[in-house]
């Protein structure tokens, strides 16, 4: 029951700790809570990308958003590990990604693998492709830039 109510307040309290600095004109800093950061209380997701873009593995999703501006996303996603192929579809957003557990492979249209591991950041930038592997119980802050005429998919 506790787990239940938790699951159904956490969207609530996110938007309301998010929604608070716009409810007057004085502009307040978001947090990003260390309990999302860490994995807890992230909520189930649907994966960021269509199933026929998935290669390998299991695109299980977890993840909340603790901020939604004009133009950027911050959002802390976790996935088990898989692999999915952007060789067709090419990034839409310039996306800045700090890795807080497991292993990201991105590798290039020309075969080159770039490796990062917890407390590596990385910028992907808009138009790249290739295939994004995710390993071990893989977590990473995301912020996606949004020019303000646009938004990143509702899936992610």
């Amino acid at each position: 029951m506790k787990e239940t109510a938790r699951r159904l307040l956490l969207p609530v309290i996110l938007m309301a700790s998010v929604a608070g600095y716009a409810q007057d004109d004085l502009l307040r800093p978001a947090r990003v809570a260390p309990d999302l950061m860490s994995g807890l209380d992230l909520m189930p997701g649907a994966p960021p990308v269509p199933e026929d873009m998935v290669v390998s593995g299991n695109l299980d999703v977890r993840r909340a958003i603790p901020f939604t501006g004009e133009e950027l996303r911050v959002i802390v996603f976790e996935s088990l590990p898989a692999k999915t192929d952007h060789t067709e579809s090419a990034f839409e957003f310039d996306e800045f990604v700090y890795v807080l557990s497991g292993k990201l492979i991105l590798t290039d249209l020309d075969g080159t693998a770039h490796e990062y591991t917890v407390g590596d950041s990385l910028v992907v930038p808009k138009g790249w492709r290739g295939y994004w592997e995710m390993q071990g119980n893989y977590r990473e802050l995301v912020v996606i830039a949004t020019p303000t005429d646009s938004a990143p998919s509702e899936q992610f």
